[in-house]
């Protein structure tokens, strides 16, 4: 990539620690690892265990390094004495990396839950759980010159007498959910959920992490970011099913609402082997831009005995799109549940 261009991706993320609110991770496929949707779903199990890795890379066909991010979940549900009332943990660890000037953010989570029976029969609960984590945020200097540091002949070797701040810094976070599943049938559920995030609203700002700056800049805090979701599966039998999702978030002036459906088709026995097909739209608003979509998705999924494997792709509908049509995010997702047992819970999938 050209000088130019590096200077203006560094500077440019500079300025977004400073005066701007920091974009959170996104997934496409974030059915697939609930608990990224809300705290209240960690152990919200057809079964006793699951575990769950994503990876998705983003803009690859835009510029030279992609921007990529990956996932590792998991999460366990504890029965609770003699009751239908059950607890949930687990954890979470969730990496951003540019290859560009190597900015890179790492949030280690850990989850807890408590998962109220309503009516077990109908696989009816009320949910409660919370989050906290720790986060890192990173960049390499080595990889940025100024014009100070040109030796005159052919190497930036020269020092710089820029006054940088320090490079790598942690904070805290915390958020909270509740969550409602109830059976509509017997084989159609509903889950919807209500979750805060960042809630201590963390300094978020490189230059507020450093001493001895000359220059005073202004702070900049992570926003709380509001989640709410809806995901339904529908059947009027056990070998076929709908499974609509629609998921709004706000985070300070920027806000998503995202819908999908995906339709399930039974290959053998019900929830033993199944295929996924789906699409769904996005749409987002910034700080400068109303509401409009800035991406479309595809996604198909195959699961046997627990075993989920999901691809997804994002074709880019914003003004990056004129650059390369048609392209956007790729994605992949990876969960297993443990001792399957499908008679205690809900929980959105995929």
């Amino acid at each position: 990539m050209k000088q130019p261009i590096r200077y203006l991706l560094f500077f440019s993320f500079l300025l977004s620690s400073i005066v701007a609110t920091a974009q959170d991770k996104l997934f496409t496929q974030a059915f697939a690892h609930p608990t990224d949707l809300n705290p209240a779903l960690a152990g919200a199990i057809d079964g006793r265990y699951r575990v769950s890795i994503a990876y998705r890379d983003q803009w690859q066909s835009f510029i030279e390094s992609p921007f990529t991010t990956f996932g590792v979940y998991g999460d366990i549900k504890i029965p609770f004495g003699e009751t239908d009332d059950f607890f949930g943990g687990g954890f979470a660890f969730v990496g951003d990396r540019t290859a560009v000037l190597n900015i890179n953010q790492n949030l280690i989570s850990l989850y807890g839950s408590y998962h109220k029976a309503l009516n077990a029969d109908q696989k009816q609960y009320l949910s409660a759980g919370f989050s906290f984590g720790v986060a890192q945020r990173s960049m390499n200097y080595q990889s940025i010159f100024f014009n100070d540091q040109f030796n005159g002949l052919d190497e930036y070797s020269l020092s710089t007498s820029e006054n940088l701040p320090f490079n790598n810094f942690g904070y805290a976070d915390l958020g909270l959910g509740i969550n409602y599943m109830t059976g509509l049938g017997e084989y159609s559920g509903l889950s919807f959920g209500i979750a805060m995030d960042h809630i201590p609203g963390s300094s978020i700002s490189f230059y507020s992490h450093s001493f001895n700056q000359d220059v005073e800049y202004p702070d900049a805090t992570l926003d709380r970011k509001f989640t709410t979701f809806l995901s339904m599966e529908l059947a009027s039998n056990e070998y076929f099913s709908v499974l609509p999702r629609l998921l709004y978030q706000s985070q300070g002036s920027h806000k998503m609402v995202a819908a999908a459906a995906v339709v399930k088709f039974d290959i053998t026995n019900y929830d033993t082997q199944a295929l996924h097909f789906g699409g769904g739209v996005r749409l987002n608003q910034t700080s400068t831009t109303s509401l409009k979509p800035s991406a479309l998705y595809v996604m198909t999924a195959y699961e046997v005995n627990g075993l989920q494997i999901g691809l997804s792709h994002d074709i880019t509908t914003s003004n990056l799109s004129s650059l390369s049509p048609g392209k956007g995010a790729f994605e992949l997702s990876i969960s297993f549940t443990g001792l399957y047992e499908n008679e205690e819970s809900l929980c959105p999938s995929f």
